[in-house]
Parts: C-alpha cells; structure tokens; sequence
C-alpha cells in the first residue's frame, strides 16, 4: 500500500455514518446507554431513535471541508515530528491566507519557519516526510485552483486508478459508517452495521462542550477485550447542540495493528459562517508504520480565522 494513501486513509477519519436504515437507528437506540439528564430529557419529548437517525445522516463535516475551498481565511499550521522518545527532531511553520473569486483560489504565505530536515529541498517544497507532504496536499494551494462548488461534476462511474482509490477514501472520510473497499481495513469501519454492534458500546450523554453551551454527546466506544485486529475505531464521539443540533466538534481514536499499524487520535471543532459550516480547528496526534518504510510519528494543528 502506497505510504499516501495510508495516511490519506487516516488524515480524514473525521464524518460520521450516512444513509443507514431506521432499522439500524432502532438496533442501536435498543442498546444504548443514557445518562440521567438524557433520561429526563426522553421524558419530555427527547426521541432517541430520531437523534441516531440525525447522527448517521450528519453531513456536517463534509460541508465544512468542502465549504473551505470558497472561503476566504488565515489559517496557522504548526507540524512537529517527533522522535523515539517524543523529541521533536523537525518541525514546520506556516501562517496563511487563501483568498476566493468565483470558484477559485489562490493562497499566499504570511510567515514561516522550518526547522530539523523537515524538507529534502525547501526551495522545491519537496517533502521528506509523507504527513507533510499530505498535509500540504491538502491545505496548500499553489497558484489559481478552481474547482466545482457542487462537489459532483465526476461520476464514481468515471474514476479510474488512483481516482478511484481516493473516491473510496472519501467515502471512508466522510461517511465511515459505510464499508469500503481499502486493502485490509474492508468492513472494520462500518461501526453502524449490525455485524460491527456487537464490538461497541454506544452512548448518548449530556455535557458541554468548552464555552459553547449545553450538548448532546454521541459516543461509540471499542467494548473492552475485543480482539485486536477486530475493530479500527476505538472511540468516537461527536458533540451536538442542544438548542439546534449544530454540530460543533468530533474527536476519535484509531488503533490497527497489522501489516500495516497506526494509532492517530484526533478533534476538530466546527462553527458556522452565514449557515455554511466551516473548520475552526484540526488537532492531530498519530503515529503509523507500513513495510519497507520507516515509523512517522507527528502531531499538528491548524486553526482557521475567517
């Protein structure tokens, strides 16, 4: 498996499941575990089914990251890599601003610094190590990109080759209830299919998250003593409002040991922009290892001003 396309597979673990059926909803509120206040609530008119059925069908962080391609904003990016013993041995600035018309964009550098052997060449932006180079595939623009603001202007019909493998990554991304067809990982994502209940333990919580109000907390847990290799997410959890069922944060875990290991964990929080979802922040911690390439363990985050 090409080392970008593991990580492609990681980077973007960040959507909850989509177009699942009732019965699904129904089989998992049959085993899910309230709090107290979520008890009361139910009581008062809080249907549990319905806000499984808003979870599954949630496609808020899609939007987000979608959105962001005609969005004017400044963004800091700060990337370390990180040694055996945790010490950072590399490490990447970048502060900066996209700016919009139309459907295209173009993005300038504000500031930067770059220290250890983050680049091979840094006149070139050749990257040493794959994260980063996947990071700057991602955030980075070079020059004017335009691009579809529907997101459908090709067919799944039509992609071929690596194509074809990014549009299933996708899917992964940003419906990871869905089975995909990725080497080795195949089904161990559909957490929300009946053969995957069994594994986790489901939650519906009350809480809040940060200053921003009272939330409703989904979250899927890994049960205990499963055996490795059985399951890819080990936890997940999503934070809803209570006034609106805005979404307005995600964290997860992933854990796979194999051919292939990695162990990333990460939190994004969304806000909302004149009724366009859009990232305020992207946290990541990971480490990952495939044959014949050496382990890269790296953590960034990047924060978006709009």
């Amino acid at each position: 498996m090409k080392s970008w396309y593991l990580f492609f597979l990681l980077f973007f673990f960040i959507h909850s499941a989509n177009g699942q059926s009732d019965s699904i909803s129904r089989d998992i509120s049959a085993i899910v575990f309230l709090d107290s206040f979520v008890v009361t609530a139910t009581k008062k008119g809080f249907d549990v089914n319905d806000f499984i059925d808003i979870v599954q069908k949630d496609n808020s962080f899609f939007q987000a990251f979608h959105n962001i391609r005609f969005q004017d904003y400044t963004s800091g990016n700060k990337i370390e890599v990180l040694d055996k013993k945790k010490g950072v041995k590399a490490a990447h600035y970048i502060k900066v601003q996209q700016k919009t018309s139309g459907n295209c964009r173009t993005m300038d550098i504000l500031e930067e610094k770059v220290s250890g052997n983050y680049f091979k060449n840094k006149k070139k932006r050749k990257h040493r190590y794959y994260t980063g180079r996947m990071h700057d595939q991602v955030f980075m623009t070079y020059g004017e990109v335009c691009a579809d603001p529907s997101g459908t202007a090709v067919s799944e019909a039509q992609l071929r080759g690596i194509q074809k493998h990014i549009n299933e990554l996708k899917k992964l991304i940003f419906q990871p209830g869905r089975e995909i067809d990725v080497p080795f990982i195949g089904g161990k994502t559909a957490i929300f299919k009946k053969n995957m209940l069994r594994y986790y333990n489901f939650y519906i919580l009350s809480g809040n998250y940060k200053d921003l109000g009272d939330c409703y907390i989904f979250r899927v847990t890994a049960k205990p003593g499963i055996p490795i290799g059985k399951t890819i997410i080990k936890y997940m959890e999503t934070y809803f409002s209570k006034t609106n069922f805005q979404v307005l944060a995600r964290n997860y875990h992933l854990y796979y040991y194999s051919l292939i290991d990695f162990d990333v964990k990460m939190k994004v929080e969304l806000s909302k922009k004149a009724d366009k979802y859009l990232p305020t922040m992207v946290s990541y911690r990971g480490s990952w290892k495939i044959p014949a390439r050496k382990r890269e363990r790296v953590e960034f985050e990047l924060d978006f001003q709009y």
